[in-house]
């Protein structure tokens, strides 16, 4: 006999990632762990926890989220997003992207969101606040993940956290 899953439709978060360069193309990184997400296939999540290889500090090596290590891909509510935000954004600083995620696999709930072992994409939120060519060709590219890419307003983490709210309640 076999156990149904507890989840029949991905769970689905709020994230935030930077849009970083990448041989000449945008991609999207997590902010943390400097790893770029995949096009077209979902992130799998792996461990990249600091071991000691000698006993008694040796930890062994597990499927990631683990219950006893932190580990997996990370999305949460809108408020713990934008903790996260900088409270300005500048021209020359990585540009903040707030999205939905999709996770699913093995997924783990806390207070304030998941973390799992596969994620993607679901939407895109990329703030600007006058579009160039350069901020033309992020959005270019970042349609690229096959998900809705959308521009919106505010050069203030405030700003844009309002109006993605108001977008994701329409």
């Amino acid at each position: 006999m076999t156990v149904a899953p507890d989840y029949v439709e991905p769970v689905v978060g709020w994230r935030l990632w930077y849009a970083v360069d990448n041989a000449g193309e945008t991609r999207l990184s997590s902010v943390f762990h400097k790893t770029l997400w995949p096009q077209n296939a979902p992130l799998i999540a792996v461990c990249s926890g600091f071991r000691i290889s000698f006993w008694p500090f040796r930890r062994k090596c597990h499927e990631a989220p683990d219950t006893s290590c932190g580990c997996g891909i990370h999305a949460a509510n809108m408020a713990t997003i934008r903790a996260y935000l900088p409270d300005q954004f500048s021209r020359s600083g990585a540009l903040p992207v707030v999205g939905r995620v999709s996770l699913w696999g093995n997924v783990h709930e806390y207070d304030r969101g998941w973390r799992a072992s596969h994620a993607y994409p679901e939407r895109l939120y990329v703030p600007i606040v006058e579009l160039g060519p350069e901020h033309a060709r992020i959005i270019e590219d970042l349609l690229r993940y096959g998900v809705p890419v959308r521009a919106v307003g505010g050069s203030s983490a405030d700003a844009m956290i309002e109006e993605v709210s108001a977008l994701a309640a329409a």
